[in-house]
């Protein structure tokens, strides 16, 4: 599992002792460098103090030396070349050099060398480079020795802002955890940090869309025990009445209407079943889908309810167009477009579908020679259940409300005209997405 916090402390422990290691090789170079500089103007000044001492003193002449340990041997050579002076006379040090800093090779031993004039005398004075290197090191641990001490300080106070700074993450988390399972109410986003506050947003909109869902399903389990209890007790009594029937005659009456009940209780069960999908607006995807198409698989759907009700029912009028939405959610619309016109249009009457381009839309229009709906009474039809006072047997009030959810989805409007056969005409308007010729 991967931690927030572990990657932070990982990552700037990382930086801190990165910058530690840096740093600290910067100031030991630094150190080593500047400790150079000063043991040549160490050797310098030395060099320089002895241009007005007075070699012919007692212990100071050719037969002196200096004390064993000494880090420094000085020579002195007179303006004819004689050597006059040497500190350390056991050891081979090197003949007149070239005035100024070099290096040179005693007993295989590197040493520092300045050589300068003054009086007419030459004046050597070198020092072993060992002795120069240790002294420097002992100068550039000192100096690195905070920047060491430093970084596990650094190292503590990233771990405390890392703890401090998730606080607000982990006071978010307890307050979710803590949310009972039905609570949508949205959290402030001002109330959080500004890096935090397009999560809470987006969990405020899942909030909302899981409210509306939980809505909607109680609607549906509401609507579905409502709406289901008349038809069972329906068949229940005419259950009863196929027991109760003493003839054929009887029996035979009562079967029918006992299947009858069974087709309408089928009926308000599919109905309900695909206005919760349509309310989900989850199962499908948007994609072109042939108008026409789904027009002639819904007149195929409805067929054997038109052929019982003698209504003749069919696609006057077929352009290829092409509309985005989902395939089954279109084919459900229009079979519940024309269920509704067959169920309300009268034995020996007419149900007409056209499909058409009109400007830069497609028009699906479904027309019917049945009783129409009043203008007055339009606006309520798309409610679910609403079924007017001459509705006929066997409906389910469901039929526009779920060509209503499907063609919002598809971004499409739904219109209720008078239609040139005498009842009523459903108009559904598609952006189009393509128009080909016929």
């Amino acid at each position: 599992m991967k931690s927030l916090r572990a990657q932070l402390l990982v990552l700037l422990t990382a930086a801190v002792l990165l910058s530690a290691l840096v740093e600290g090789a910067f100031v030991f170079s630094t150190a080593m460098r500047e400790a150079g500089a000063v043991f040549d103007y160490h050797l310098q000044q030395l060099a320089l103090s002895l241009t007005s001492g007075d070699l012919g003193l007692p212990g100071f002449g050719p037969q002196g030396h200096a004390r064993e340990g000494v880090d420094y041997v000085v020579q002195v050579w007179a303006p004819d070349g004689r050597r006059i002076y040497v500190s350390r006379p056991r050891m081979e040090m090197p003949d007149q050099a070239v005035l100024g800093y070099t290096n040179a090779m005693v007993d295989n031993e590197p040493w520092r060398v300045f050589s300068m004039q003054a009086g007419g005398r030459t004046i050597q004075v070198a020092q072993p480079l060992h002795t120069r290197r240790a002294l420097a090191l002992t100068f550039a641990l000192e100096s690195i020795w905070p920047v060491l001490l430093i970084a596990p300080l650094l190292l503590l106070v990233v771990a405390w802002v890392v703890r401090r700074s998730l606080r607000p993450l982990r006071a978010l988390a307890g307050e979710l955890e803590n949310r009972a399972a039905t609570a949508a109410d949205p959290i402030e986003p001002s109330g959080v940090m500004l890096e935090m506050q397009p999560v809470v947003r987006a969990m405020n909109g899942l909030f909302a869309r899981t409210r509306q869902a939980f809505d909607a399903q109680q609607a549906f389990v509401a609507d579905a025990a409502h709406e289901l209890r008349s038809p069972l007790a329906a068949l229940k009594v005419q259950v009863q009445m196929l027991g109760r029937a003493h003839d054929d005659a009887t029996r035979r009456v009562a079967q029918q209407r006992l299947d009858a009940g069974f087709d309408r209780a089928t009926h308000l069960v599919e109905q309900l079943l695909a206005l919760a999908r349509a309310d989900s607006g989850a199962p499908e995807d948007l994609q072109p889908t042939e108008l026409a198409q789904a027009a002639r698989l819904a007149l195929s759907d409805t067929l054997e309810l038109a052929q019982s009700r003698r209504v003749d029912a069919g696609l006057e009028q077929a352009d290829a167009l092409q509309v985005m939405g989902p395939p089954q959610g279109l084919r459900m619309m229009v079979r519940n477009l024309v269920d509704n016109a067959v169920r309300y249009t009268p034995a020996g009457g007419r149900v007409d579908l056209h499909v058409r381009a009109d400007g830069d839309d497609a028009l699906l229009e479904v027309d019917d020679s049945g009783p129409g709906i009043a203008p007055d009474e339009r606006a309520r039809v798309f409610d679910r259940f609403y079924r007017g006072e001459e509705a006929p047997a066997g409906g389910s009030g469901l039929g526009l409300a779920i060509a209503a959810r499907v063609a919002a989805r598809c971004g499409a409007r739904i219109e209720l005209l008078d239609s040139p056969l005498g009842g009523l005409r459903v108009r559904v308007r598609f952006p189009r997405l393509a128009a080909a010729a016929n």
